[in-house]
């Protein structure tokens, strides 16, 4: 048996799920931490034989997978969003990652790359990242850093893997649903910087924005992926002007929305 279980959380993606659980099918256990969904990902997921379906109230990610990994209990935890599938490469990789029994790292990072309008881009883009997804799971039950949006595991001894292991990344279903996702994210990124006393100032309403879309179009290659690149690009250029608007908005009105 393979010391190791994957980790999901689920909130209404009957888009996405499929592709994720099927790409997991070498688990031999999936737990998937569901926030009562209603749009069918819940009778999805009783097609899954490996698949362990907890629910739980959504707040925000950190406070989801802490009350979820207590139901884990493999000496190792792989890390997956429902929008994500793990690729044969990676597949085999935290095979042998986890067989070696190796206790020197208390976690390994791993590459997304994001599918947008059909297509893998070559570059590493705003919604992609290097995350902590092979973890010790007595570590990620306890130290996951405080953020409402993206929160991290604190990992004292951590490696980062060549990036032909990565995670295909699926985020976007229409332009339309992906700005309401940003303006929730951004909104919750606000807030976390409200709470640690960050006030806007007018370079990070116009800098910030500016060079969050150089640094990624061209320092990182986006313009070799054409017109679909120069969209992601405007995108995470927005999502940053939006989130500082937003935390203007709340220390203006002194409280968090």
């Amino acid at each position: 048996m393979l010391d190791l279980t994957a980790f999901v959380l689920t909130q209404n993606n009957i888009r996405t799920i499929a592709a994720c659980l099927d790409s997991l099918t070498w688990c031999e256990k999936v737990v998937v931490i569901d926030s009562f969904s209603s749009d069918g990902t819940l009778e999805l997921l009783a097609r899954y034989p490996n698949v362990q379906v907890y629910q739980h109230e959504y707040t925000n990610a950190r406070e989801q997978r802490i009350w979820g990994m207590p139901h884990v209990t493999t000496k190792w935890t792989f890390i997956i969003d429902s929008d994500e599938i793990c690729t044969p490469e990676l597949r085999d990789k935290l095979i042998e990652l986890v067989k070696s029994d190796d206790d020197t790292y208390d976690g390994y990072l791993f590459l997304t790359r994001t599918i947008f309008m059909g297509k893998l881009l070559k570059h590493r883009d705003y919604l992609s990242s290097r995350g902590k997804r092979l973890v010790l799971t007595k570590v990620a039950t306890r130290y996951w850093r405080p953020a409402r949006v993206h929160a991290s595991i604190r990992l004292d001894n951590k490696k980062n893997m060549p990036d032909r292991y990565y995670l295909i990344h699926d985020p976007i279903d229409s332009l339309g649903a992906h700005f309401i996702k940003m303006q929730r994210y951004a909104r919750w990124q606000a807030e976390d910087m409200y709470d640690k006393g960050v006030r806007t100032r007018w370079w990070h309403l116009t800098l910030r924005p500016v060079g969050k879309f150089l640094q990624y179009f061209f320092l990182r290659g986006a313009f070799r992926d054409g017109w679909r690149g120069l969209v992601v690009c405007t995108l995470g250029a927005i999502q940053v002007a939006l989130k500082y608007l937003i935390l203007a908005e709340l220390r203006y009105k002194g409280k968090k929305l």
